[in-house]
């Protein structure tokens, strides 16, 4: 049997190796050329696209409009509260909840701070007002107003409660001209 054409090596000589060792390196530095002009490239791209978005961000944040000359329009809103006046309010009794037979109660005078247009207003619902008062009042137990944190809580709550009988109308505050606990 013989064997097929096909099977039997090339000859090669030792010039022929040589060249394809050459031909190998040629190709690896064309291949690191090529290889470091595409990361050059990739790194310029990205350098443009970091300074086009930061670019971007410092225009709509307004951190170039100094650069630019332009200058932000101001506005100035004038709130007129008016001149403050205090009207007092009727003396206020009443008996505070309690779970014995004899029941403390309070005794307060209480002077209204709010704009002089609103005077009127406070005047005209001055009934509602001390109606709503009583009923909060007769609510509360003797050792929620004890102390500078009852009489601050009673403070807030009183000025809630003007506050929603007068809307849209507002109290600056209110001031205890007398205040009894029994």
């Amino acid at each position: 049997m013989s064997a097929p054409a096909d099977d039997e090596a090339p000859d090669l000589d030792e010039d022929g190796s040589e060249e394809d060792e050459a031909q190998g390196k040629k190709k690896t530095k064309k291949q690191r050329k090529a290889a470091q002009k595409k990361l050059i490239l990739l790194g310029a791209g990205v350098l443009v696209v970091l300074l086009l978005i930061g670019g971007g961000v410092s225009y709509f944040m307004g951190w170039l409009n100094p650069l630019l000359g332009i200058q932000e329009q101001t506005k100035t809103a004038e709130l007129e509260l008016g001149n403050p006046v205090t009207h007092e309010l009727p003396q206020i009794k009443a008996d505070l909840k309690t779970s014995s037979c004899k029941s403390p109660f309070l005794r307060a005078t209480v002077s209204v701070q709010l704009s002089e247009h609103d005077l009127e207003r406070i005047q005209k619902v001055q009934d509602r007002i001390m109606d709503q008062l009583i009923v909060h009042l007769r609510d509360q137990e003797r050792q929620d107003l004890v102390g500078k944190a009852g009489s601050d809580q009673l403070r807030f709550d009183i000025v809630n409660i003007i506050n929603n009988v007068i809307k849209p109308a507002r109290v600056h505050g209110i001031i205890f001209k007398e205040f009894v606990l029994q």
